[in-house]
């Protein structure tokens, strides 16, 4: 093997071998590597483990069919010995496992390049919202103006709607492929709770209902990521059902388990359909999408992939309560969590509108042109002063030889050139006199780029962001809010 595969070893019908430095970037490969589905033209000197792993993670062959053997060399870095494992013929595989059809692939790799347009229209939108607010009403009765604003609320909704959809949809093509492996640890269950109010709280706002999360202080043993997006389908499935009232989130102990209790105040179901939506949700992943419709068939779906119970009881006209049962860790057995019923010790989600953040310098990494121009119009229209740069390195020299002071830096995940944003954030703030906030603005869905990303612990934002959302964070960083 020599260096960058350039040795001809008889066609590539050698082992398939990658190495890396001790500072985690590829030094070597030889050319069976290079031909690996995935692999095949992406491979260069100084590609971080992290963007390797991707590439092999969205190759046709993909992980669930690919071994890799992991030899540790003693001056530091690592062999990788890449070979077919011997279950990765499709006929060898259950039905159940096999890959979809064609188009879902097709729609989950393009479910990243789908994310970017429809983030920079919903900030654009947030952007053209902010200046018609500030215009005097037109017409009689001031019906140009109200009726501007409704139009755009309704574009805000539409393409939140679209959003989730696509959401969805590309999560539900990586669970039935089996794609998605669990990342099984002890977790704060509040953190979930509090990510997933800051994300849904404006979409209640835009319908006039009140969604209220309990604070609760117990620790679980499951996949964060995967618990989140599970309520994030039964909580945007009680939205799309209620009309008025609200809907609430909470926690109740239930022996060695925690009851996540989702309540909204929507129609219910009378016992026929109640009967029936039990029979769908027991069924095995795979059938009945038609019935239950994409939000409640993923939340099936994750709750048997992380082994949680699912229950549900309503009764017509009066609401639904949808319970997911998750186990305790046992660093939970003297802790206590507040049930549903106590309306008093419920947070509502922070009215982080009013907070002014003008004259705020903040530096926006993001190698989207559209995308980039809808942040800086939207921070801008907030008063925020915004460097923009597509890389890490147009970042430095933007900011020049002598750095200025900046209080925010908000990057994107995957970007131009060898650093990925949190690389990018890491350094860039190295440069200042005085530590300086990060936040990460992702359309990727990879689940190793993004449990990277949240082990970071920079706080993760996921494209397209509803500018409310954006501002709340946007002000916790900066710490006007003590959330």
């Amino acid at each position: 093997m020599t260096v960058n595969g350039s040795h001809d070893d008889a066609g590539g019908t050698g082992p398939a071998l990658l190495v890396f430095g001790a500072d985690g970037r590829l030094a070597d490969w030889t050319p069976a590597s290079a031909a690996r589905p995935g692999l095949a033209g992406h491979l260069t000197a100084g590609l971080p483990v992290t963007d390797v792993t991707a590439l092999l993670t969205a190759g046709p062959e993909g992980n669930a069919v690919l071994e890799r053997t992991v030899s540790q060399l003693s001056g530091g870095g690592a062999v990788w010995l890449l070979r077919a494992s011997s279950c990765s013929s499709d006929a060898a595989k259950p039905a159940a496992q096999r890959m979809p059809d064609p188009a879902d692939r097709l729609f989950a790799a393009a479910s990243h390049d789908l994310r970017q347009p429809l983030a920079a229209l919903s900030l654009l939108i947030g952007t053209l919202d902010g200046r018609l607010d500030g215009r005097p009403e037109e017409g009689r009765g001031g019906g140009t103006g109200r009726a501007g604003r409704d139009l755009l609320h309704s574009m805000a909704q539409a393409v939140e709607s679209m959003r989730s959809m696509v959401d969805g949809h590309f999560d539900l093509v990586r669970l039935e492929s089996g794609l998605i492996e669990p990342d099984i640890r002890t977790h704060a269950v509040n953190g979930v709770l509090m990510r997933l109010a800051l994300e849904v709280a404006p979409r209640f706002a835009d319908r006039g209902l009140r969604f209220t999360v309990m604070p609760c202080s117990a620790m679980v043993r499951t996949d964060s990521a995967l618990l989140e997006r599970l309520l994030h389908g039964l909580v945007a499935n009680a939205l799309r059902g209620t009309v008025r009232g609200r809907v609430l989130l909470g926690c109740r102990m239930h022996g060695d388990r925690l009851r996540i209790e989702v309540w909204d105040s929507g129609r219910g179901l009378s016992p026929q359909r109640l009967a029936g939506l039990r029979t769908e949700l027991a069924k095995p992943v795979g059938e009945g999408a038609g019935t239950l419709g994409l939000d409640l068939t993923l939340v099936r779906g994750l709750a048997r992939k992380l082994g949680l119970g699912l229950e549900i009881c309503a009764e017509e006209g009066r609401g639904t309560v949808f319970a997911v049962l998750v186990p305790l860790s046992v660093e939970a057995a003297d802790q206590g969590t507040d049930a549903p019923g106590r309306e008093d010790a419920a947070p509502q989600a922070p009215d982080s509108g009013a907070t002014d953040i003008s004259r705020t310098r903040i530096l926006v990494i993001e190698d989207d042109a559209m995308v980039l121009a809808a942040l800086e119009a939207l921070l801008g229209q907030w008063g925020c002063s915004v460097v923009g740069a597509d890389s890490y390195d147009m970042a430095v020299e933007r900011i020049g030889p002598v750095p200025g002071s900046f209080d925010l830096i908000i990057s994107d995940l995957r970007l131009k050139g060898a650093a990925n944003g949190i690389v990018a954030i890491r350094q860039i703030a190295k440069l200042f006199d005085r530590p300086v906030p990060g936040m990460i603005l992702t359309g990727d869905t990879d689940p190793k780029r993004l449990r990277e990303a949240r082990l970071s612990g920079y706080p993760l934002l996921h494209k397209p962001v509803a500018p409310l959302a954006l501002r709340a964070a946007v002000v916790r960083l900066l710490g006007h809010d003590p959330l």
